[in-house]
C-alpha cells in the first residue's frame, strides 16, 4: 500500500485522484460528520489559497489541489456517491460487476413508474405526491440499510456477504433516486 503524504494542514494527497477520503484525510466510513468535511475543506482553502503561494508554479499546484479537494467534499456530501466510494474501498462489487435486484423488484418499479406517468398525464397532484412520499421513504430506507451494513469499527472491513448486500441496496437506492428525479427534475440528492 502506498503511503499518503500530507500536502497541507493535515490534508492528504493521494495517488488515487478519485479517493475523496484520502483527499480530505478522512477515515473510510459511510457515516461521517459533514461539518468536519466542510471544516477540513475550509482549512485547506486557507492554507492552499493561490495568493499565499510563493511562486506561480506553487499557485497552480495549490489551485489543482483545491479543485480536487472541492470535488472530494462534494462527493462525500452525496450519500449515494459516498456509499459507492466506501464499497469500492472495501473491495465490494461495482455497479457493472453486480446489477442484482430482489426478485420482483423491476416489475414493481415498472408499476410505480406507470402510476407516475398516469399521475403526470392526468395532473393528479395527490397521486404524484403519494408517489413522491413513497420514493422518499424508499430512498431513506435504502440509505439506512446501507448505513447499517457499512457501520463497523474503523479498523474492520465488512465481510464479503455484507459487501454484496450493500451492492444490492445501492442498486435499489439508485432506482429510488431516479424516481425522485422523475417526479421532480429539480430534486437534489444533497437535500434529501
Amino acid at each position: 500500500m502506498m503511503k499518503l503524504e500530507p500536502i497541507a494542514s493535515g490534508v492528504m494527497d493521494s495517488p488515487m485522484n478519485d479517493d475523496p477520503f484520502a483527499a480530505l484525510d478522512l477515515p473510510v466510513r459511510f457515516d461521517i460528520d459533514l461539518a468536519d468535511v466542510r471544516r477540513r475543506l475550509m482549512r485547506a482553502t486557507r492554507s492552499l489559497h493561490p495568493d499565499r503561494a510563493s511562486s506561480p508554479v506553487e499557485a497552480s499546484e495549490n489551485t489543482t489541489r483545491l479543485a480536487a479537494m472541492n470535488a472530494a467534499a462534494q462527493s462525500l456530501e452525496d450519500d449515494l456517491e459516498r456509499a459507492e466510494f466506501v464499497l469500492r474501498r472495501h473491495g465490494g462489487p461495482s455497479p457493472s460487476e453486480d446489477r442484482s435486484l430482489p426478485d420482483g423488484f423491476l416489475e414493481s418499479m415498472l408499476e410505480v413508474r406507470m402510476e407516475l406517468a398516469s399521475a403526470h398525464a392526468s395532473g393528479d397532484e395527490a397521486d404524484r405526491a403519494r408517489l413522491e412520499d413513497w420514493a422518499r421513504s424508499e430512498w431513506n430506507d435504502r440509505r439506512s440499510a446501507v448505513a447499517d451494513l457499512l457501520d463497523c469499527e474503523e479498523d474492520r472491513v465488512p465481510d464479503h456477504a455484507a459487501l454484496v448486500a450493500v451492492r444490492l441496496e445501492l442498486n435499489r437506492w439508485r432506482y429510488a433516486q431516479r424516481m425522485l428525479e422523475q417526479i421532480d427534475p429539480n430534486v437534489n440528492a444533497l437535500d434529501l
